[in-house]
């Protein structure tokens, strides 16, 4: 009996170990303040955002994790373009919807080394339609 109850905890804190990297990425494209692909700024480099994005690709749960950051009333504007970019990578375009009460709110973009402000809506348009393409350079 002893044994039993040992390997079941065993399991128990496994599980919970291999959970948290996907909640920390689940967290931090929910929180994202800006929204930019590829080189940007005025030194040409990645966002942290988009390297964390690029994380959240690479993991087994991440249509879930997308889905999640689209569903949810508390993510950023820009987590959600984030998310609608990684729904499309995953080939899930049906999958980005957003509500319409937040069609409107403003994403912050950078491309370059111009900052400036779209609605959501249309940043969500955007993806369904040309989906989100890193400008890497060779």
């Amino acid at each position: 009996m002893k044994w039993i109850l040992i390997t079941l905890l065993l399991a128990s804190g496994l599980t919970t170990i291999s959970a948290q990297p996907d909640q920390d990425i689940e967290k931090e494209i929910f929180t994202a303040t800006l929204f930019s692909m590829g080189f940007n700024g005025f030194i040409a480099k990645e966002m942290p955002q988009q390297l964390i994005y690029e994380k959240a690709l690479k993991d087994n749960n991440s249509v879930k994790i997308f889905e999640s950051v689209m569903e949810s009333a508390t993510a950023t504007s820009e987590g959600k373009a984030w998310a609608a970019c990684g729904l499309w990578q995953k080939k899930e375009i049906d999958k980005i919807k957003v509500r319409k009460e937040y069609n409107n709110l403003p994403v912050t973009l950078l491309t370059g080394d111009i900052l400036r402000q779209e609605s959501l809506e249309k940043v969500i348009e955007n993806i369904r339609l040309h989906g989100c393409k890193l400008r890497r350079s060779k």
